[in-house]
């Protein structure tokens, strides 16, 4: 099938249980609006999965996306899009300690090609990665500058 795919990896300056539970934690991201362009709904929390309503504008279209993401047994977080504007795409985030206060995150976004999508496909690949790009230094900043909230 065709495809577009984009993986962006960063630092964080922040201790892999901190930085891994800040990632899954839908409910600060909405509540703190740690990304602004972001609108999060949260629909349904069950044990390791959490189903949201995202909206975030991409290339100039509104998208609105319903996903379910799951916190796998390794401690990485996948997120599938079940419903909307993207639906089948998946984002995959990894975790790797990188000394002992410093995590490496690898997203990965894997997003079918059909439609406008397959005709721009440079075009949808550039506009993810500088969102994901954009994302992932937010959360560095929820993170290192803001202090994202010690585990209860």
């Amino acid at each position: 099938m065709n495809q577009i795919e984009v993986t962006v990896t960063g630092k964080i300056r922040r201790p892999l249980a901190e930085v891994s539970r800040q990632f899954g934690d839908v409910r600060h991201h909405a509540a703190n609006r740690v990304h602004p362009k972001l609108t999060f709904t949260i629909l349904e929390e069950c044990g390791e999965s959490v189903r949201f309503r995202q909206q975030v504008s991409l290339v100039g279209m509104k998208q609105l996306d319903e996903i379910v993401q799951t916190r796998r047994p390794d401690g990485s977080l996948e997120s599938e899009i079940v419903d909307g504007t993207n639906k089948g795409s998946r984002l995959t985030q990894t975790f790797a300690p990188e000394g002992a206060d410093a995590t490496r995150i690898t997203l990965t976004f894997r997003m079918p090609a059909t439609g406008v999508k397959r005709l721009f496909k440079a075009l949808f690949a550039a506009a993810i990665r500088k969102t994901v790009l954009d994302a992932l230094e937010e959360d560095r900043i929820d993170l290192e500058e803001r202090g994202y909230p010690s585990a209860a």
